[in-house]
């Protein structure tokens, strides 16, 4: 039977390493995993599991890719995005336009965010981190396909 327990980070190990994947780790011990590009995407992907918050109790999950939107296009893909986050419950998508006017590209994040403050069971972490991670597939999925973005 499934236990609840404190959320750390070495939870999220314990689900990267279940599942295979290689990953990196950064300084703040936050973990990111690589998708490789693919055609019905048409992007690559990079899952980052976080721990946010002062008592690192906030379990975030974000999904960035490397395709860039040119600066023509960013009111038609905040509508997009508008839209993706009326009709789905995640992940939350925007576009994240610099503030330094002379940027001509921007990319389009996705991210979830869930108080762990309570603990949470491991099987759980996994189908969320799961439900986000195929979640972020099907987005670029239907921006490639429906959207031609």
């Amino acid at each position: 039977m499934s236990v609840v327990e404190p959320f750390s980070l070495a939870m999220v190990e314990r689900y990267i390493q279940k599942r295979g994947w290689k990953f990196l780790r950064d300084q703040d011990g936050d973990y990111r995993v690589d998708f490789a590009y693919s055609d019905e995407r048409g992007c690559s992907l990079s899952l980052w599991m976080i721990a946010e918050g002062a008592e690192s109790e906030i379990y975030t999950v974000r999904v960035y890719s490397d395709k860039r939107i040119p600066r023509d296009d960013w009111m038609h893909v905040i509508r997009l995005c508008n839209e993706w986050n009326r009709d789905r419950r995640w992940p939350k998508a925007y576009l994240h336009a610099p503030s330094d006017e002379e940027m001509l590209t921007a990319p389009v994040h996705l991210e979830y965010q869930i108080d762990l403050e309570t603990g949470i069971h491991q099987e759980l972490l996994e189908h969320l981190t799961e439900s986000i991670l195929s979640s972020s597939h099907a987005f670029w999925m239907w921006m490639a396909e429906e959207h031609d973005i």
